[in-house]
């Protein structure tokens, strides 16, 4: 019998040594309360049951608390596959109205409306590209994940060639120290039609803001060169759960 179990608070192992086919998907801030919590909420317990003894499952989620108070979700899996395998699942058995979860997701929802298969996520990653991650991360730290798009191969290529090395990580990391900001690395991945996804792992939500509006500024030559878009989401890392046989 599968379970899922609670980690420690802090952790080498939360979110460090992805495999280059690791993948991930991240939710838009919806929830009310966190939904990878052991023992779960009432109402999800028989959507969490039933993940649990999926095989195409995440191996792990991680809830976050966003700045408007909202809840969002961060899901990895050991490959693309599993994780296509299981958003269909999701889709089919618990965002679609009088599926058989439908109603565990209700009681979390803080909108009027559930999401649909199109509108839960805000990234997907699916080859690991650069993670520098580094130390214990602990739960009540903060990650801002952004998605990254770029306007053409070319210019994505370029941005692979420069923003996966260790100089340009070098450069983030002094910028971030010069300015007293507790930075402990980032993850980038992949995705679909030009796009990335990466996760900056800082000490709180006031530096995770405070790096963006640095990195912003300190390259911007490369960033207004590279990105066709910059969207990001930033969270307090607050209850996970990881499945394991």
């Amino acid at each position: 019998m599968r379970r899922a179990a609670r980690r420690a608070l802090s952790s080498d192992t939360l979110y460090t040594s992805a495999k280059s086919s690791t993948a991930m998907i991240v939710g838009h801030p919806f929830w009310r309360y966190p939904i990878a919590v052991q023992p779960p909420e009432p109402a999800a317990r028989p959507l969490l049951e039933a993940m649990r003894n999926l095989e195409d499952r995440p191996y792990r989620i991680i809830s976050h608390y966003a700045e408007d108070g909202k809840v969002f979700n961060a899901s990895v899996f050991v490959s693309e596959e599993k994780m296509r395998s299981f958003l269909r699942w999701y889709d089919s058995n618990a965002l679609q109205p009088g599926s058989m979860y439908h109603g565990c997701l209700t009681d979390a929802a803080s909108g009027e409306a559930l999401p649909t298969a199109d509108s839960l996520l805000f990234g997907t990653g699916t080859q690991v590209l650069d993670d520098t991650r580094f130390g214990e991360y602990q739960l009540g730290m903060a990650v801002r994940y952004s998605v990254i798009v770029f306007p053409s191969e070319e210019v994505e290529a370029e941005a692979r060639r420069v923003a996966t090395t260790p100089l340009f990580e070098q450069r983030i990391a002094q910028m971030n120290n010069a300015s007293g900001i507790s930075y402990f690395g980032r993850l980038v991945m992949a995705s679909d039609s030009r796009t990335w996804l990466s996760a900056s792992r800082y000490g709180s939500i006031p530096e995770a803001r405070k790096a963006t509006e640095l990195t912003r500024e300190r390259f911007a030559p490369e960033f207004e060169r590279w990105f066709a878009s910059y969207t990001s989401i930033i969270g307090t890392a607050s209850r996970l759960i990881d499945f394991d046989d």
